[in-house]
């Protein structure tokens, strides 16, 4: 059996080294892939509209729509820079809103962006609820979508410099990864992505040693983890 996990592609422009590397990942895949795990930030910024997709999102979602007719399942979970799935997206993968547990060879596995793995992250926690409210949501729906996406486009915090300056992980995130792998539900590792770092932690726990995986991103690193027969590894897509 054989999982890929990547985030934090931010796609722009189709015309973009990133974009058209991932492009070509994703056509050449094995033919044995089972799962795709897309931990947030796919997208420089998305919306679900109801049967409206921006223009330089086409190629990727019909790359991705053509891998899940080929039978790979697909994740969606939501990063900082989505800020709603919507119908397009549903009907090609399954979208998770929140982190989320899955099984796969008998191992329990945590995912999530890793954007809200910090509860001490107050003013994040709150400028996210608003912008994911009903009211900004549905004013999305009414203003013409290029404004909404010149708006996003201000505001999005500087995609372009996460080669230069990693993020700082906040020893909050370590520790609410412990209590996670530490918890009554047996979760052997946790998957996240968000920091722009490839990284790896391993954890004592109760119940023995379990790891923490943190996924370089794509934009720069060209990063994802594959989990083949239970193991899990680290690698660069050729570019």
């Amino acid at each position: 059996m054989k999982s890929i996990f990547l985030a934090d592609a931010h796609l722009q422009n189709p015309e973009d080294p990133a974009y058209q590397d991932l492009l070509q990942f994703l056509e050449d895949l094995p033919e044995d892939l089972d799962n795709l795990f897309i931990l947030g930030d796919f997208f420089d910024f998305w919306h679900g509209y109801k049967d409206v997709v921006f223009s330089h999102y086409v190629p990727i979602v019909a790359a991705l729509k053509k891998l899940s007719e080929k039978g790979v399942k697909i994740h969606f979970f939501a990063g900082n820079h989505e800020a709603s799935f919507g119908p397009i997206l549903e009907a090609i993968g399954t979208c998770h809103w929140q982190a989320s547990t899955t099984e796969i060879e008998g191992q329990k596995i945590y995912l999530a962006h890793g954007d809200r793995l910090n509860p001490d992250d107050y003013l994040y926690r709150l400028w996210r609820s608003i912008l994911c409210s009903r009211f900004i949501l549905r004013a999305m729906d009414i203003v013409p979508a290029y404004i909404t996406l010149k708006v996003a486009n201000i505001l999005s915090h500087g995609s372009q410099g996460y080669d230069v300056n990693k993020k700082f992980i906040p020893p909050q995130v370590f520790k609410r990864c412990a209590t996670i792998l530490n918890g009554k539900d047996d979760i052997q590792s946790i998957v996240i992505g968000h920091f722009h770092q490839e990284r790896q932690e391993t954890f004592i726990t109760d119940s023995g040693p379990k790891s923490l995986y943190i996924i370089g991103d794509w934009i720069h690193e060209r990063s994802y983890l594959l989990l083949k027969n239970g193991e899990f590894s680290f690698h660069q897509a050729a570019t």
